[in-house]
């Protein structure tokens, strides 16, 4: 939208005074300038901006009161919307009368005669200093809260890690104590672990210990049964160990098919029998050959 005027001059008083009164009506600082980027009007708020008189400013210009670089920001600004007839809007930084740089927004609308050609812009100033400065202390601790919930997701790895060990009890035989609720991000975390440990330890036998665990729900029980699952991929066996009356009644409950893992009450049965099949495992090898 560009102001039509069919002819801005200031020895008509009459359409100069409405003008004037108009403009003098908004807080936010307005200006008016000529294709020589002089004032030839101005609000209160303006004024208030540079600190200096209305009747100093009129028939000046931005070199005379603004720093060398900002005001040739100012005329570039300017000379987009004369050259194109376009308003024009900008973020640009302005030094005012207190000598604090503030941040202000111009929106610059092109002023035209009655042939239709550009004789001046009328500008409209807000200050956005304040609100530039609520922005960055929001992206400040939204990258600090960025920060922190990495740093607590590597603890929680790091916990995991820890609060799963998967430890070589005997040769060929693997324990995973689990300890705590498990999700399934700590289920990924196990089953991740395990089978690395497989992997390098040419386990044949794998212990779960679930002795630890509080609650055993189906998102827990099928965790357990693709660990095994996959432990039989590998060719690794599993012992399932510290599973409580109340545990057994809950997996009852729930349907798992535990039909394919074998279970023993305590670490050391589990142990034991994890050791005797595979000392018969070897004896039996031993013996064919």
């Amino acid at each position: 939208m560009a102001f039509s005027l069919r002819s801005i001059d200031v020895s008509d008083w009459k359409t100069f005074g409405l003008l004037q009164l108009v403009i003098d009506t908004i807080p936010d600082p307005i200006f008016v300038k000529d294709r020589q980027h002089r004032w030839i009007a101005c609000n209160p708020g303006f004024c208030r901006l540079i600190g200096q008189r209305y009747e100093d400013l009129i028939g000046r210009s931005d070199p005379d009161y603004w720093p060398k670089a900002q005001a040739e920001v100012f005329w570039s600004y300017d000379d987009i919307v004369f050259n194109s007839g376009e308003p024009s809007e900008n973020e640009e930084s302005a030094t005012g009368s207190d000598g604090v740089v503030r941040t202000i927004w111009t929106r610059k609308f092109p002023m035209k005669n009655a042939q239709g050609e550009v004789v001046g812009l009328c500008g409209l100033i807000t200050d956005i200093t304040d609100l530039k400065q609520r922005h960055r202390e929001a992206e400040r601790i939204a990258a600090e809260n960025r920060e922190q919930r990495a740093i607590i997701q590597m603890q929680a790895e790091l916990l995991d890690r820890v609060a799963m060990p998967v430890i070589q009890v005997w040769e060929g035989i693997l324990l995973i104590p689990l300890v705590g609720e498990m999700n399934d991000r700590r289920a990924a975390q196990a089953l991740e672990s395990l089978l690395a440990a497989i992997g390098q330890r040419r386990a044949e036998f794998v212990i779960l210990d679930i002795t630890g665990v509080p609650v055993i729900d189906s998102a827990v029980a099928r965790h357990l049964v693709r660990a095994v699952q996959a432990a039989e991929l590998l060719g690794c066996r599993s012992v399932m160990v510290g599973i409580g009356p109340e545990i057994a009644r809950t997996l009852v409950g729930l349907g798992i098919d535990f039909g394919r893992i074998t279970t023993q009450g305590t670490l050391q049965s589990g142990l034991a029998y994890a050791m005797g099949r595979l000392g018969a495992a070897r004896a039996a090898g031993a013996a064919a050959r």
